[in-house]
């Protein structure tokens, strides 16, 4: 039986999911509201979360977390959500160039967040497959236009230029056509996401399953 996950559902897990790999409480919201955006704007959000934190699970393990800042002469990958957040805050200027960012689709939301009605921002990403035909994606507050479609934006990791720009953004979807539910073909990410949403749940001691539901020592039957 196929379980559906209702994008509020699928975003607490995306949070969760993210403190079982080792972010903190700020940084796993901002994940959860990236997969939350990305979904209901019809982009693979849930498959970049679960690659993302399957990613930075690997990396804290092997004592390289990903960058969360643009430190120009670091080596590493940049995270997403961290250079994502610091963007819409303000903390970091546009235009801007970045090198090697991990699944560079997290972006969106929080560019989102810095357009204005008559300002849209625009995220260029180049690899060494796309190098001749870049992807280019244009952010408004109410959504995304690309020149690819939104399944080619699930890219691993790019160069980006994020910049604004006054070109008119024409999103496909108004606001009925949001989607509210996550997609069926999600189950793979979404059993990705529950094992490591498993890591923050203590383990059981036994003061704690005496303490629990159940008859203990004190059973009479």
């Amino acid at each position: 039986m196929t379980v559906s996950w209702s994008v509020g559902e699928a975003r607490a897990l995306a949070i969760k999911a993210a403190r079982g790999v080792g972010m903190t409480w700020g940084e796993a919201e901002e994940a959860g509201f990236a997969l939350g955006w990305l979904t209901r704007h019809n982009a693979p959000g849930i498959t970049a979360i679960c690659r993302y934190l399957s990613f930075y699970d690997q990396s804290v393990k092997s004592g390289n977390a990903p960058l969360r800042w643009p430190d120009k002469s670091a080596q590493g990958w940049f995270c997403p959500i961290g250079i994502g957040a610091a963007l819409s805050d303000g903390a970091i200027p546009t235009p801007q160039a970045l090198a090697r960012v991990r699944e560079p689709l997290l972006l969106l939301p929080f560019l989102a967040k810095l357009a204005h009605d008559d300002q849209a921002v625009m995220l260029v990403l180049s690899t060494e497959q796309t190098a001749r035909n870049s992807v280019q994606i244009t952010v408004s507050k109410d959504g995304f236009s690309s020149n690819v479609e939104a399944t080619a934006m699930l890219i691993s990791q790019a160069n980006c230029q994020i910049s604004r720009t006054d070109l008119p953004v024409q999103t496909t979807q108004s606001q009925s056509d949001k989607l509210v539910r996550v997609q069926s073909t999600a189950s793979a990410c979404i059993s990705a996401l529950s094992g490591f949403a498993h890591n923050t749940y203590a383990p059981a001691t036994k003061e704690s399953r005496l303490a629990g539901a159940g008859a203990g020592l004190n059973d009479n039957d």
